[in-house]
């Protein structure tokens, strides 16, 4: 069968799951027999991307990938008297805020709110206010009383989470130490909590760029004081934007380092946001795309896709899933968004346990349809080789022992963001032979495919 290479971030086991019995360094393993209740479409989330004209783009390009997580503060609105609360240019950034959370919440979604790029330090030079500067923390404590009193009076409370800083450990959204931005969290928790309409918002954090490790002063020092000053997150957040071929930056690492600091310091457990993931290099292609699913569905982790455009462009193409080259064109759907698309309308029915490969690079999400249909989504962090699927206990779905399985391939083709994708392409059928319950089939990740993501599909008998 033609596939795929998948490349992909995988972390050190402490101790192998029982799918990662026997599993070879390159096999991914689905098992028919583990239900995992209903797909949510986790990852089906983008940062920034709503233009702030209402219903720019149509609906169907938000409700095909069933788009549900939203993430935005009025960056990059560089226009007069729209840089921010620390520039006494407020109103503007709010309003663009307003308007992504209307559309964030016309589909039903969550929003979380950037603090920071309301109050406006995606414009810093040597004149840059940073809350609490000198101990003096007025200002910041006026814009946090302005804020909330715009989202009362605007109806914001549904779906919205509070994201208290973007990237403080990122030299562009916070030039101040650490101990400030504690100072900072711990302030605007207080206001929010303190507010009788608001005080059941969920706050979420620390929105890091770096990932959890116990050599990170960021974490390590953000872990203790929220169980020190009882100031914990509702949910964790963080970014994978690293390096495609480091295993740290690998959601299923995150997860075993974080179990370690419960264990360490006694801060709360919580569900995971991955609110910005693809780096902007090698993985801005669909077999990265696959694989962050596939991660995100696995742990249980919402996930939002990082924007890589700048200034208006940002505001537009749902971070990088459509594309239109002037206001008189009709938007398109890219590559992307297909794949977007079948996670969202063909994913459906009931999740099946599954393993990505030990080395880390091929990763699978499977599904079971109410009418029978397996279906595998497929995708690496970008490189070429051979690896394999295994798929186990057929038995669950009325397979004999042994025999033959024809699988359907399709390909998801990355044409780039300002490509025009109709579909993914028809592979092929191919027949497989299979024994003890157990098929197996290769993934050819070639130099030809290497950006493509791959779903195989196969009924019960």
């Amino acid at each position: 069968m033609k596939a795929f290479t998948l490349g992909l971030l995988a972390a050190a086991a402490a101790s192998a799951s029982p799918l990662e019995a026997r599993q070879s360094q390159s096999t991914a393993v689905l098992d028919l027999a583990v239900k995992r209740g209903a797909p949510q479409q986790l990852a089906s989330g983008v940062l920034y991307g709503t233009p702030d004209t209402p219903n720019q783009i149509p609906d169907h390009f938000y409700t095909g990938p069933k788009l549900k997580y939203f993430r935005a503060g009025g960056a990059q609105l560089f226009g007069n008297g729209q840089r921010g609360w620390h520039w006494n240019e407020y109103p503007a950034r709010f309003q663009s805020t307003l308007s992504n959370y209307r559309t964030a919440r016309k589909y039903g979604g969550e929003f979380q709110l950037l603090l920071h790029d309301i109050w406006g330090t995606d414009t810093i030079n040597s004149t840059t206010a940073w809350p609490g500067d000198n101990g003096n923390w007025n200002s910041y404590e006026a814009f946090l009383d302005r804020l909330i009193a715009d989202i009362k009076a605007n109806d914001m409370v549904p779906g919205l989470k509070i994201d208290i800083w973007n990237e403080p450990d990122f030299p562009w959204f916070w030039t101040r130490s650490t101990e400030q931005w504690l100072e900072l969290w711990k302030r605007t928790y207080a206001k929010f909590r303190a507010d009788p309409q608001l005080r059941q918002l969920p706050i979420i954090g620390p929105s890091l760029a770096s990932r959890p490790t116990f050599d990170n002063p960021w974490w390590t020092k953000f872990m203790d004081f929220i169980v020190r000053d009882n100031v914990a997150p509702d949910q964790y957040t963080f970014h994978m934007l690293g390096d495609s071929t480091d295993r740290i930056n690998d959601l299923e690492t995150v997860v075993r380092t974080m179990d370690q600091f419960y264990s360490q310091t006694g801060a709360p457990r919580r569900s995971y946001s991955v609110n910005e993931y693809i780096n902007a290099g090698d993985e801005r292609q669909n077999s990265a795309n696959a694989w962050h699913i596939a991660r995100l569905e696995r742990y249980d982790a919402s996930g939002l896709r990082a924007n890589w455009l700048s200034e208006w462009e940002l505001h537009d193409f749902l971070a990088e899933l459509v594309y239109r080259p002037n206001a008189q064109s009709e938007y398109q759907p890219n590559g992307a968004w297909q794949l977007y698309n079948y996670y969202g309308q063909e994913m459906t029915g009931t999740r099946l346990a599954s393993t990505g490969s030990t080395d880390g690079v091929l990763d699978i999400f499977g599904t079971l349809s109410d009418d029978g249909v397996v279906r595998i989504l497929t995708g690496v962090r970008a490189r070429t080789g051979t690896w394999e699927i295994e798929v186990r206990n057929l038995s669950a779905l009325g397979f004999p022992a042994s025999g033959e399985i024809t699988i359907q391939t399709w390909g998801f083709d990355d044409v780039g963001l300002r490509g025009v994708s109709h579909g993914p392409s028809d592979r092929g059928q191919h027949t497989h032979a299979y024994s003890d319950g157990v098929l197996r089939f290769p993934i050819f990740q070639t130099a030809e495919d290497m950006k493509t993501a791959w779903a195989f599909e196969f009924s019960r008998p």
